[in-house]
């Protein structure tokens, strides 16, 4: 009986300990997430398909852009997801057409990171 309740107990620790480190290794997640965002935002883009998919533009999605910009030069999105994140209002839009799937992320309203992936034939 005495040898259960240790192991019990002994369980218990273990567990509230384990528990207890994982509420700092959150924290950690969040301290690293925060830096990232103020990370300088990159863009990338398929050159070959760029004049394709962008309805005149050369340079396709260019970080700063608005979401009207992006409306303008692609239409209406296919899907649009909406979400916060502390103050941070953050958006992905998504197109999809024949030649390419074009994918933007906006962070408070601009262009952070852009992406046009051309189909493959």
């Amino acid at each position: 009986m005495l040898n259960r309740m240790r192991l019990i107990f002994t369980g218990l620790f273990l567990s509230l300990a384990l528990i207890a480190c994982s509420d700092e290794s959150d924290t950690a997640i969040t301290d690293s997430s925060e830096t990232e965002t103020s990370a300088p935002a990159t863009v990338e883009s398929a050159p070959e398909t760029a004049e394709a998919t962008t309805g005149g533009s050369e340079n396709g999605i260019e970080s700063g852009m608005s979401k009207a910009e992006l409306v303008e030069a692609y239409g209406e999105p296919d899907i649009a997801q909406e979400s916060t994140l502390d103050q941070m209002n953050i958006e992905i839009l998504e197109w999809h057409n024949d030649d390419a799937l074009i994918t933007a992320q906006l962070v408070d309203g601009k262009v952070t990171y852009g992406r046009i992936v051309p189909k493959a034939e």
